[in-house]
This record gives structure tokens, sequence and C-alpha cells, in this order.
């Protein structure tokens, strides 16, 4: 541990001080030819040092010339329609073009990227005249695609994407490349030659790829270098002549190979790479890399095969990844569940937590922990001495005013434990009450473990002459086993959230409970008069305990309505986004198949035969409809994406703090889940109106506010069901139909109000003055508790500090209005 610590600070250190700028570099690769152009008129600006090579036409000479003197005008015309056809340069690339030598004409694929509103033009050498077919491109991912999707975890995922790229591109080495939280890098899928040695399981630590390198990899998601050893060409003029600055080569594909890495790929014995980013969050999650010994140059098609695989494992990851603890995440919430239950039928909450010590320990998956409520300790499982756990309070308490503090290194944060190692290497710990020093401790031992390191993972530098810090290569690459110690296993967010849930749990319910009952005693001390009051606050406070208790019930059954929707959404995720990733390529696709037929229905006549078969389909009916036809998919495919969105938004299994949320997505996820109660298939459809403000994010508590929504919504079903029971909207009143109206606004600026009104049967005076009383219902037994708006209220009034009212009128209908005030969340999570 001490020797992977120094290494992290150094490492802080010279990301700091070492900041090459490789995307301004100001040359290229020799395989490929660069131009800088001017628009609209195509001016040469800048070129790559090397026309002359390839094309024998000396780079000066182009200089301030049009492009037109470089290509001639069909090639510099269909240069011009295909700008004119992708002004966005979304789909424009690759555009095929020819050069004619003096000897032959070269068939080159044109890349076209817009830099600093300068048009950047790269020629390659291409493999073919035309470009590659829709049929072509599916069939070259249709396989791999397939495994990836059928991949049943991580691992094999990763498996299956090495496979598939060195099955493609013919890479002696393919390698996926995972970055941990520090930048550090470790491969966790390889697939390579049988002469190499295995690079699996191997770390590399983090100025391996620097910072700015992983920015680029950001931006740009495919990087090749054809030969290493290759001589970089240079763009000339070195500087832009109208911005009078390097051209940014961010986006470029044919950027040159910063000295740095083409010695760390010598030293490596790698000739040739190719990088794809893979993206988890919009954040770097890790790269497929790809090692060759000898110069190896990928044609464009292939590259964008090989981009398109890693954007589809990309959208995989997030699912596969999250995937590999949802089993876990279910397991702690059913944990939670049983000790809240525990802790609202206990007179003392302390207790129910003894108690309940194994339920306590496995929430976390801890080995020990400690209950401490003021000067008095519990302890279960293994646990330090407590009377060191006392200054150890002391010590969180004067760095860490925060509700939750967890590191898996408390030996190196706190040397006072590094004798408890073996107990308390790692510690989590929750604050329950400051003012009243009500903490959970919960510990976990030492768990010493080797890394495998390719080569000494300390950083090799130089200072240069002006004092600037050089990062050199690293020169071997030989295993090297670091040990690390004084930690514990990392604690997963999923159990940092269950900790937080649990503090929630117990602040909501049993610190209330007691703070009542503690005012009650006071009130009892003061008089006799106290003792006529006893039995009336007793009472209330009853009530307000078995109301507690129910509302526990009902938070329960919907945090599992949550956990089942979503559990769909997840499952109906994969495909939709397989499908929807796709239908664009089959829409651009099949405009161009559309579009070469009608160029060759007027350049050539078709024998009788093909124009018999073309009546017998009646082609030109395809023709039109087939782009509807796939317009219509996509709208489709967008239609259950849009669903899947809202079941996830409706769920929200992770949010137990106030999140800053769209108001609306709550209210339109709610009504997706009742669509069927409001759109029946027997019976009178029930209409929805919304008239949503331009209302703000604000801060709630979302899943909380959901079932606000949801109770009142069930609240107006209910009533136009029993007015349509009644004939309130019979055929000889058919100016009326059963209306629900939602409608949104801000008020004054610092509120947000939400008005849900239904024209059913209404309600009469003496009932609505009950209706947010704790177990009033005017349901029939068995069709609820009667606590749904009780506990609406609780929710908008207590958790929120807003208000809710009802407005009736028996017979017209009835309207229920909820504010809620904008405010700032103050919640702080810090952790080490």
């Amino acid at each position: 541990m001490k020797v992977k610590q120094v290494i992290q600070n150094k490492t802080v250190d010279l990301t700091n001080k070492y900041q090459e700028k490789i995307h301004l570099s100001g040359h290229i690769q020799s395989h490929g030819v660069l131009f800088v152009l001017k628009e609209p008129e195509l001016t040469i600006l800048q070129v790559s040092n090397n026309t002359f090579e390839l094309f024998g036409i000396p780079a000066k000479i182009l200089l301030n010339q049009n492009l037109s003197d470089f290509l001639d005008q069909d090639q510099i015309n269909k240069l011009r329609k295909s700008l004119e056809n992708n002004p966005e340069l979304k789909t424009i690339n690759p555009v095929k073009l020819s050069v004619k030598t003096k000897h032959k004409s070269l068939v080159l694929d044109g890349t076209i990227h817009r830099s600093e509103n300068f048009l950047i033009l790269e020629l390659e050498p291409a493999i073919s005249e035309k470009s590659t077919s829709f049929l072509n491109f599916y069939h070259s991912v249709r396989e791999a695609a397939s495994r990836m999707q059928d991949a049943s975890d991580l691992k094999n995922l990763c498996q299956t994407i090495v496979e598939e790229i060195r099955k493609i591109t013919g890479f002696d080495r393919v390698m996926v490349y995972k970055f941990d939280s520090q930048y550090n890098g470790a491969v966790i899928a390889e697939d390579k030659i049988e002469t190499l040695d295995s690079l699996l399981g191997l770390n590399y630590p983090s100025l391996d790829i620097p910072p700015q390198a992983r920015e680029l990899f950001k931006i740009n998601l495919l990087r090749m270098i054809v030969d290493v050893n290759d001589q970089s060409v240079e763009i000339i003029s070195v500087n832009n002549q109208i911005s009078h600055q390097p051209i940014d080569l961010t986006l470029s594909i044919l950027r040159s190979v910063s000295p740095c890495h083409a010695k760390y790929l010598n030293n490596m014995g790698v000739t040739a790479t190719m990088f794809i980013s893979l993206l988890k969050n919009k954040k770097l999650w890790g790269l497929i890399a790809c090692h060759h010994n000898s110069p190896k140059y990928v044609p464009y098609e292939l590259r964008a095969a090989c981009e398109f695989l890693g954007q589809t494992m990309s959208l995989e990851l997030a699912y596969k990844e999250n995937n590999e603890d949802y089993d876990y995440q279910l397991k702690l919430k059913s944990i939670k569940s049983q000790i809240i239950e525990d802790i609202s039928t206990s007179e003392n909450f302390i207790d129910a937590l003894v108690e309940c010590q194994n339920k306590l320990l496995n929430l976390v998956s801890a080995e020990g922990g400690i209950i401490v409520s003021g000067d008095n300790f519990q302890s279960v499982g293994k646990t330090p001495p407590l009377i060191t756990v006392e200054k150890l309070i002391s010590w969180i308490e004067k760095n860490f005013n925060q509700e939750v503090f967890y590191t898996d290194s408390l030996p190196k944060a706190y040397q006072e434990f590094e004798k408890y190692k073996d107990i308390a290497s790692g510690l989590l710990a929750l604050s329950i009450s400051s003012a009243q020093r009500i903490y959970i401790l919960w510990f976990r031992p030492e768990v010493i473990r080797t890394v495998n390191w390719a080569g000494d993972p300390a950083p090799i530098t130089e200072v240069e002459s002006n004092g600037n810090i050089k990062l050199c290569p690293r020169k071997s690459f030989e295993l090297w086993k670091g040990i690390v110690k004084l930690t514990s296993l990392p604690w997963k967010k999923c159990e940092v959230d269950a900790a937080l849930e649990l503090r929630n749990a117990i602040i909501k319910i049993v610190l209330k409970q007691a703070d009542e009952l503690a005012k009650l005693n006071y009130a009892l001390q003061k008089s006799e008069a106290g003792e006529r009051e006893k039995a009336a606050q007793l009472e209330q406070t009853l009530k307000k305990l078995q109301l507690t208790q129910t509302q526990l019930i009902q938070s329960e059954k919907m945090s599992s309505l949550g956990q089942l929707v979503a559990g769909i959404a997840h499952e109906i995720n994969n495909p939709i986004n397989f499908i929807y990733a796709n239908i664009k390529y089959a829409d651009n696709y099949a405009n161009e198949l559309m579009y070469l037929i009608k160029l060759y229905q007027k350049s050539c006549n078709p024998s009788p035969e093909i124009e018999e078969e073309s009546e017998k389909i009646d082609l030109e009916f395809i023709l039109e409809d087939l782009p509807q036809l796939l317009k219509s998919m996509e709208v489709g495919t967008e239609r259950i994406y849009e669903i899947v969105k809202s079941l996830r938004n409706f769920s929200r299994l992770d949010e137990a703090e106030m999140k800053l949320v769209n108001i609306h997505e709550g209210i339109d996820s709610t009504l997706l889940i009742l669509n069927n109660r409001l759109a029946p298939k027997v019976g009178k459809q029930i209409n929805v109106i919304k008239e949503y403000g331009d209302l703000p994010k604000i801060y709630c508590y979302v899943s909380q506010l959901n079932q606000v929504f949801m109770n009142i919504l069930v609240n107006g079903i209910d009533a136009l069901e029993e007015a349509i029971a009644k004939d309130k909207f019979s055929e000889s009143n058919e100016q009326q139909i059963p209306t629900i109206k939602i409608q949104t606004k801000v008020v004054d600026k610092n509120l947000v109000t939400i008005t849900i009104s239904d024209n059913g049967i209404g309600i009469k005076d003496r009932v609505r003055n009950k209706i947010f009383d704790p177990f009033f219902t005017t349901k029939p037994v068995g069709k609820g508790t009667g606590i749904g708006l009780a506990i609406s209220y609780q929710i908008v009034v207590d958790k929120h500090g807003g208000r809710i009212f009802c407005n009736s009128q028996p017979g017209k209908g009835t309207e229920f209005i909820i504010e809620i005030p904008i405010q700032e969340n103050t919640l702080k999570i810090k952790t080490l």
C-alpha cells in the first residue's frame, strides 16, 4: 500500500506539471494527406508536406491555391455536392475521390471535419472505388452485435468484443482495457495469436495514458497508428495564416504520434495500434486496444464497423455492469425493510438494532459494528476495543461533519487504528443525530492483495533545461508485483445508499416517536393538569405511531412496485437500444439503395423481364412507401424508448434523497402506469387534459412525490368510475365526458402548484373536511386503508414544507391543489 500511495502522490504532481499538447503537434502520419481549407472557396491554407512523394506535386505550390489545382473538376463537384447535402458533416464520410498522377489514378477515402471554422480534408488509401453498401456493412457487424447482446454478463461481453474486433481487423492482439477511479488501467479481456505472451490481468499506471490523451479519446472515438517507426510529416505552414496558431488536430484521423508514446510502443515491441473508446455515462470507462507487431493499415470501412461495435458495447456496458449488482441491491433493500419493521415495532430502536445484528451487518456486508447512543456503546460482531472508538468518533466529528463517511483504508487516514487493521481497515460511519451523539459504525477487516503491474509503475521523468518536467516512457514491462496492505474491500455505492436509507427511516420513524414521548413526559411533570391531558396526548401519540407504521407498510409497497417497474424497464431496454441504434443505419442505406435504383432507371433501358417484375411487385409504390415505413418504425421505437424511460423515472430505485427533478416527468410516469384504467378495453375512456406551465426543476423526494400523484389520480379515477356506473356520462348526456385535468404553474417565483381535478361525483362538505385525517375512508371494507390522502398530506406538508387542499362540489367534481416551495438541497455526502 505504501508503494501504491507514493505512486499516486507522484502521479497527481506530474499530472499538474506534464501537459504535452498532443492535439497541436503540427504533424500527421505519412500514409495520408491533410488539407486545411477555407470555405466556401476551398482555398488551401495549410497542407501536409508529402504531396510530392504521393502525387508528384510539391506542397508549397498548393498553398493559397484552390483545391481544384489538386483535384479535377469532377472530384471538386463531388466534394461540393457532398458538403451541400451534409452541411453538418454527420453522414458525409467517407467521400470517394480519385487523384490522377503521371503514372496512375489513385482511389482515396476522403474524411472531412471542421476545426476552428476551417474545413479539414484528410485523404487515405481506399480499398475500392465504391462506398461499402449497407448489406456489406450489415453483414460485417450483424453476428458480432448479436453475440454482444446475448452476452450473459460483463466478462462475457468483453471477451466477445475482443474476439470480434480481432476477427474483423486481423490484429495480433486485441484487449479490453478498463480504467479504475484513479485512471490506472487493467486488461480484463484478451484475444491474441498463440506466439504472444498474455497480458490478461496486468495493470498499467495512469500516466501510461495521460489526462490529455484520455480527453481526446472521449472526443475522437477511434485512433489508429499505422507505423510507429514511420517519420511523421509536417503541416506547412506551421501556423495557420488566418488564426496564426497551429491547427487543432483533435478530430484528425491522421494526427501524428507523440514522441513519448512512440518510444513507449517501441519498448513494448508494438508497431501498429488502434484504440476504440468505451464510454459510460459520457465518461471514459475503458478502451478496446489493438496491437500489431508490424505496420498495419485498417481501411475506413473496417474502422467504421469497429467504431460501431464500440458504440454498441458502450450502450451495453451500463446495463451489463449495473446488472452485476442488481440482485445484490434488491437483497439489501429486503434486509433494510426487515430492519425497519423491527424498529417500528420496538420500544427502543437501539435494542432493536442490537437484536437484529446479523441483518445490520449484512446490510453493508460488514464483519463488525458499533451502535453509539450518547455514552452508551453496543457492539455486534468483530469490533475494536470500545475505549478506542470514543477517540475515533471524536476524530470523525472534527474532520468529517457529514451524514455518512466511509473509507477502505482507515489506518491510512487515522493511524491510531493501524494496530486494529485485522478488524477495522474499512469503516462506514453513519450519523443518526450529531446533537444526541447517535452513530452506527461498520467495520471491515484488512484484505491483503497483490497487484500485477506490467513493469514498475513508478513514473520516469526528466527535467529539461528550462525547468519543465518531461515524462519518459517506461522501458520494462516485466511482471512487477505490488502488495497492497491496510485496506479492506471497497464499499459499494449500493451499500452506502442502503446505510443512508436506513438513517432516513430511523430519523423519520423512531426519533420522531421518541421526541413526541419526551414532550409528553415533560408536560406530565408540570402540574396535575397534565394528568388530565395525559390520556388525550397518549392517545394522539399512539395514533401517530399507528399512522407511522402504516406509512412504512405503504412505503414498502410503493418500493416493491418501483422494483417491479424497474425490472420490466431493464429487460425491455437492451433490445430497444439495439433496434434504435440500427434503424437509422437501415434508413440511410435504404435511401442510398433507392437512389441507386432511380439512377439505374434513368441511365439504363430495363429488359421486358425486369419491367414485368417491377410492375408485379409495384416498384414505384415500394420506392414511395419504404421511407415512410422506416420512419414509422423509427417513431414506434422512439415511443417504446420513451415508455421505458417513463417506467424507470417512476421507479427511481436508487434515489433516497432529495433530487433536482422535472415534476412533469413524475406525473407523466404515473399516468403511464395508470393507462390501463384511463383507457380500459371495456367501458368509457377517461380523457386526460394536461396544461403544463414552464416549471423549473425543483428539489424534492422523488418517489414520495410520485406516491402523492398516484394516490390523488387513483382517487380521481375511482370517482369517475363511480360516476360512470351512475350514468352521469350516459348517451343522453353526451356533451360531458369523464375527464381528469392536470395543471401546473409557478406562483411568485418561489412556489410550484399542481392542480389535479376531475368531473366525477364530487365530495360532500362533511366528508371533505375529514379526507386528510388518518384512517378516515368512504371506501367499502377491503377497498382501501383510508391512509392514502393522509400520507399524501404528510409528504407534501411535513417532508416538503408545502400545502395541499381540496375543493369539491357534489355532483360536479373534485379539485386537489398541491403547493411545493422552490428550495435548494442541503444534503452533502463526503467520501474518502
